[in-house]
């Protein structure tokens, strides 16, 4: 091979998209490596170091202004793909909101100012005729432009709470509209995206936990701008022959700024709080509260936005009725998400010990107030619950309809049968909710639902498809719809509304049984007795401890798991557990043991140095709490 002909191939490869995102995003990670070390160093000279506050969530000074280094490298990647001549008005918006995040980081400026400099920024883009739904009448786009870029440019700015948060969801945000505008040969949005990807991952290298550095607002509101109109470049470039499915799509992208940002609005207008207050009660904060790590918390984030990015990715491989299906089964997922969330109390007052307590002020409500849905329940009345359990509902329904229908024509579907389809749902989804609201679908408190609920779910689809069946066929024809459609259906319906309903309990659970506060304890006992022992510990907060798994005399169990918890071993191989796993304490739960099966659990404890808590599980009046009183049993030297 000449070299001639190398050379020719590197050109060819630079000039496509995927040399270009390659480019841009290497040059900008390696900038971002060598840069965000040399800021710090600066920033601890120059005093810029962010010391703990109440109002904050970081407990060590760190070091400011990284989105120096940030910014730089972007630039930097922008520059070696040959994007900043081909989108200007991107780039200067990006070093408006820059310069704008510096003078906040060091001067302090008030939001009118930001918001100014948003506008302007703004004006540039669409300037060149990028607008947020720019098919439709500049009366609405353009104050939806204007909505929309301030709006995620401010959310990005409000992520950045938590080490490698925000750095982390921009990252994963511009990959995938990296991702989108690859297939389509959009060399511009390729190489910006590319360049803002490696700059935060440059970066997140140091902001990840424990974070040696900060972004600042010079960083934060130049991602969350660079984002925003990122978003707005490839709804007008991507071709896609649905707008409403182009202006879902930004949406799907920046799912998770979205989320945290419409959250606390919410939340804090409930809560009688101002909007604008700081404060620890973020998406990422409320994840803390109720039992993950701070890197798990980050993680978990990260997940949700790759999920939506993924969603984003679809409206390119499949049929626009499909992705809206999708979509309200993404979205119907994600406000279920955010209503657990929003139920976490994490407003409490300065005296509370808690480690993710509240952001230290306390706040005097009414009785009505007191009730986190008063204002729902003022619109509503005591049925708030069930008029959004109506509208989930309806959204599945029409999800699973369509899903059922490109799951049996794989092909796809012939005009005429997308339009009976459409013509069919509003009918459908009527009688299957009324079929629903007849069996007391929306009357059960689903956090506390159990097998009586499963069962009663089953038997509402199975009615709801029957009456479906009998009305669509009144109204169309027996034979309209397929036999595979309505079995698939039904299906894709029992699922869908059996995971909302019981995602709330899942999602308790699985909080419950991350909770790591108090000596670590292992549960003599893999029964009845043992389960009923550790759903009242992660229940109860009077009892703190931190189970991490059973031991139980029958050999048989060992390794198996119960709650959630493995079986470590043997009662005889008490003492090695204790040592292998540090345990600090074993619990004995009396209940429905024999005098057998209590003498060799006291002669397995006998030989343990470390406490036992011997509890009694007695049931109460309500047939489904229990009750655990313990003694102390002192460990034999």
């Amino acid at each position: 091979m000449t070299h001639s002909t190398m050379t020719d191939m590197v050109q060819a490869l630079l000039a496509s998209s995927y040399g270009l995102a390659a480019l841009a995003f290497g040059s900008a990670l390696l900038t971002g490596l060598v840069a965000t070390p040399l800021i710090i160093r600066w920033a601890k000279r120059m005093g810029w170091v962010a010391y703990p506050r109440e109002d904050r969530w970081h407990a060590t000074p760190t070091a400011l202004m990284g989105g120096i280094g940030l910014v730089g490298a972007a630039f930097v990647g922008g520059a070696a793909s040959g994007t900043i001549d081909l989108l200007w008005p991107v780039w200067v918006g990006g070093a408006v909101l820059f310069v704008t995040g510096i003078y906040d980081d060091l001067k302090g400026m008030p939001p009118a100012g930001k918001l100014i400099a948003q506008i302007v920024a703004t004006a540039l883009l669409m300037m060149e005729g990028y607008l947020f739904m720019g098919d439709w009448h500049w009366a609405i786009s353009g104050p939806l432009t204007f909505l929309w870029v301030a709006g995620i440019t401010n959310a990005i700015n409000l992520l950045d709470n938590m080490d490698g948060l925000a750095a982390g969801v921009a990252c994963i945000a511009a990959l995938v509209m990296l991702m989108v505008g690859v297939p389509v040969e959009l060399s511009a949005v390729v190489g910006i995206m590319a360049a803002v990807a490696g700059a935060a991952a440059g970066f997140l290298v140091f902001n990840f936990k424990p974070a040696k550095i900060f972004m600042g607002d010079c960083g934060s509101l130049f991602l969350g701008y660079m984002l925003g109109a990122g978003a707005l470049v490839v709804q007008t470039e991507v071709p896609v022959n649905a707008s409403f499915a182009v202006m879902i799509l930004p949406f799907a992208v920046l799912a998770v700024p979205i989320l945290d940002t419409t959250l606390v609005m919410i939340v804090r207008r409930w809560m009688g709080r101002p909007v604008s207050q700081g404060g620890r009660d973020h998406t990422s904060h409320r994840l803390v509260f109720l039992g993950l790590s701070e890197a798990h918390a980050v993680l978990t984030l990260y997940a949700l936005s790759a999920a939506g990015g993924a969603l984003a990715l679809a409206v390119l491989v499949v049929d626009t009725l499909l992705f809206y299906a999708l979509a309200a089964l993404v979205g119907v997922s994600l406000t279920m998400f955010g209503v657990y969330l929003a139920r976490a109390n994490v407003y409490a007052a300065t005296d509370d010990p808690s480690p993710a307590g509240g952001d230290g002020a306390p706040v005097h409500r009414s009785p009505t107030e007191t009730n986190d849905a008063h204002l729902l329940f003022r619109l509503f009345g005591h049925r708030w619950k069930a008029v959004f359990g109506v509208l989930a509902d309806s959204a599945l329904l029409a999800a699973a309809f369509v899903v059922a229908h490109y799951l049996r024509f794989e092909q796809g579907l012939t005009v005429s049968q997308e339009e009976q389809m459409l013509g069919a749902l509003p009918l459908l989804i009527s009688i299957k909710i009324t079929v629903f609201a007849a069996m007391g679908l929306y009357r059960a408190i689903w956090r506390h639902a159990g097998t009586p609920e499963i069962v009663r779910t089953i038997g509402a689809s199975f009615l709801a498809s029957g009456a479906s069946i009998v009305g669509l066929g009144l109204v169309f024809a027996w034979d309209a719809f397929s036999v595979s459609v309505w079995i698939i259906d039904w299906m894709v319906v029992t699922l869908a509304v059996i995971g909302v309903r019981f995602g709330f309990r899942g999602l308790r659970q699985y909080f419950l049984a991350r909770t790591t506060s108090g000596p670590r304890a292992v549960i003599y006992g893999a029964n009845d007795s043992g389960a009923l022992l550790l759903r009242e510990i992660r229940q109860n907060p009077e009892l703190p401890y931190d189970p991490v798994g059973f031991v139980d005399d029958d050999p048989l169990k060992k390794a198996q798991r119960v709650q959630g918890l493995p079986v470590l071993g043997t009662g005889q191989q008490l003492a090695a557990v204790c040592r292998l796993y540090h345990v600090d304490v074993v619990l004995l739960a009396r209940r429905a043991m024999d005098d057998d099966e209590r003498s060799l659990a006291r002669s397995a404890v006998e030989n343990v140095e470390v406490p036992c808590h011997e509890f009694e599980m007695t049931l109460m009046d309500a047939p489904q709490t229990t009750r655990a009183s313990s003694d102390v049993l002192a460990p034999t030297p």
